[in-house]
Formats: C-alpha cells, structure tokens, sequence
C-alpha cells in the first residue's frame, strides 16, 4: 500500500493537470466564439479532443490504483478517510484540488456551451427567416439530390 497511495497521488496530480488544460482551452473557446472566430475554434476543439483522450488514460489508470487499494466504488470525497491515517491529509489536499479545478473546469466549459447553443440558434434562426428548410436529421445527413451545391457554385470543368 505504501507505493499505491504516492502512485495516486500522483494520478489526482496529473487528471489535475489535464483539467488545468481543459480549463485554458474552455477560455479560448469562449474568445474564439466572442470574436467569431471558426479557425481558432476549430483548433481549440482539435487540442480539447487530444486533452481529452489523455484524459480517458488517466481515468484508467485513476480507477487502477483505487482499486489496487481496496476503494472501488468509494466516492472521491471519502478517499482520503479510507487511506492510511499518515496519507490521509496528503490524499484529503489532493482530492480537494481536484475538485476545485473541476469546478473551474465546468463553470468556464458550461458558458461555452451556452455560448456555442446560442450562436447555433441564432444561425438555424436566420437561415429559416432567409427561408432556408430545416433538415430533418441534421447536416450532412440529407438525400444525395439534395446534397448538390445550387448551381451558383458549381464549376464547368470544359472551360
């Protein structure tokens, strides 16, 4: 147990770590949409997926060493009283720093979010005052006649 509980402590560390750099990108998100900016939006939404997936790793390996130290199943916010009585402030600040970036984390992930809702109404509304049909099952998704570019667009290769 003695090498389990420095391992998750440095796991929380780490998730930690990758919340820190969620919370950045969430912000950049924000400005991007406030400045109608897609190219930084679409690299912002690139890293968050990368983010992400190192995430998904940590997750594993977060649920690896809980369980290794006989806590499956044992909310984040008890950990650190089922630990050694020695470990138990170390794991108790961990947790608690977790939490916290988590919570920064969601507040500035759920005003993107909204912020992304809102402009995706404000299109869908004025295409459907242009008079513009809404598809029924989402872009990209229609029937192939109905995905041809309107003839404005279209190019004479014979040219």
């Amino acid at each position: 147990m003695d090498g389990l509980i420095p391992y998750l402590l440095n796991v929380f560390d780490s998730i930690r770590g990758g919340l820190e750099q969620l919370t950045e990108l969430a912000k950049r998100k924000i400005k991007a949409v406030e400045s109608d900016d897609l190219l930084a939006l679409d690299d912002v939404m690139n890293q968050e997926q990368a983010v992400v997936l190192t995430m998904r790793g940590l997750e594993q390996k977060r649920e690896r060493a809980i369980s290794d130290l006989g806590l499956s199943g044992v909310p984040l916010s008890q950990i650190a009283e089922r630990c050694p009585p020695d470990a138990q402030p170390e794991v108790r600040q961990a947790v608690e720093a977790l939490k916290n970036q988590y919570q920064e984390y969601r507040r500035h992930a759920d005003r993107a979010r909204n912020m992304l809702e809102h402009g995706i109404r404000e299109i869908e509304r004025t295409l459907s005052e242009l008079g513009a049909s809404p598809i029924e099952n989402g872009p990209g998704y229609g029937a192939r006649d109905e995905a041809a570019p309107p003839e404005s667009m279209k190019t004479d290769f014979r040219a």
